[in-house]
């Protein structure tokens, strides 16, 4: 191998590593979250406060109407007189 090849091979390599380097070091907004500042107005404070309360809200009531639906399920299943052949 000459030695312009060996340099030129070095450089490739140095490349790539800086290359996986960027690629792979962590955005500081997703790692971390923001870290900027909410915003200042008050109304926009309160929309996203209520925003997120009912969110919150709207995820309980789904897990609850999951939960009754698994339920009723099961119940169905303990009332009902199956074949056990079919689940075979």
């Amino acid at each position: 191998m000459k030695l312009r090849s060996l340099f030129v091979f070095g450089a490739g390599i140095a490349v790539g590593v800086a290359v996986m380097k960027k690629f792979t070091e962590d955005e500081d907004d997703i790692a971390h979250g923001p870290q900027h500042a909410s915003s200042s107005s008050p109304a926009l404070r309160s929309i996203s406060t209520q925003t997120q309360r009912i969110s919150d809200r709207a995820t309980v009531l789904s897990l609850d109407a999951i939960r009754k639906a698994r339920e009723t399920i099961r119940e169905r299943l303990r009332e009902s007189s199956y074949d056990d052949a079919a689940w075979s």
